[in-house]
């Protein structure tokens, strides 16, 4: 199974996916790595959808999640894709993932509280 996870930092910290510089795709079977450039970087609104978006494209459909990873919209969209996910504290770093699921110790699921999913902001329209 493929996981996409946000990362940051010398310590490889998992991130809501709007801090992470990079999105690591983590082969939980084979445990090959694969970094690429978060493709939200760049842009100003819809941040995490693209994330969710550039995922899906990829065949992905498990997201590593700390909290506020996923806003109200972005959110939505995962669900209609079908995408599950493994719910870890903030602040866990990615060897601490790779503990974690050699151990059995996390749980696949479908949905994400409501208190782990972030307001979606809607940029007004220039009046």
């Amino acid at each position: 199974m493929i996981i996409a996870m946000a990362i940051t930092g010398d310590q490889e910290t998992i991130v809501p996916i709007i801090e992470g510089e990079t999105i690591r795709l983590y082969d939980t079977e084979t445990e090959h790595v694969s970094d690429f450039e978060n493709p939200a970087n760049n842009l100003t609104t819809g941040k995490r959808s693209a994330v969710i978006k550039w995922a899906n494209s990829k065949g992905v459909k498990v997201l590593c999640s700390p909290p506020s990873m996923l806003c109200e919209l972005s959110y939505d969209l995962a669900r209609q894709e079908q995408f599950q996910y493994y719910r870890v504290k903030a602040h866990t770093s990615f060897s601490a993932l790779q503990s974690l699921i050699k151990e059995n110790g996390l749980e696949l699921v479908a949905a994400l509280p409501p208190n782990e999913i972030e307001p979606s902001v809607i940029a007004p329209a220039n009046q």
